[in-house]
């Protein structure tokens, strides 16, 4: 997920301005360095976000799941999307475990590609 989109969405969500530049400060001042023999090398800039076991990769999958979220309810209530089942609620069901979604569709043509569209 870019930087920006992540910032975007933070702040259709209600993130003060001051969140917003402290997670912006995080996203873009990460550094690494490699251990060779116990001792860590040079650091080095990372420029593509956040990496496996980052403390912030469990939060940006969280946001990332409701944005999915979002999406697909707005879909719905468009008409692009139709719930197979039943629901207690007006929201697309959607079941997520670890890091595996599963969105439950009927099997129609135009349903699937405007979902695929969406992801």
């Amino acid at each position: 997920m870019e930087h920006d989109t992540i910032l975007l969405m933070l702040q259709h969500l209600g993130f003060p301005n001051r969140w917003l530049q402290w997670i912006r400060l995080i996203l873009s001042s990460g550094t690494s360095s490699i251990l060779l023999n116990g001792v860590p090398g040079k650091k080095f800039k990372c420029k593509r976000g956040v990496r496996q076991g980052d403390p912030l990769s469990p939060l940006l999958f969280v946001l990332a799941a409701e944005l999915l979220q979002y999406v697909v309810n707005d879909a719905l209530h468009q008409g692009y999307l139709k719930l197979l089942l039943a629901q207690p609620t007006n929201d697309f069901h959607i079941v997520q475990y670890a890091n595996d979604t599963i969105l439950i569709v009927e099997a129609d043509v135009n349903q699937l590609i405007h979902l695929k569209g969406l992801l």
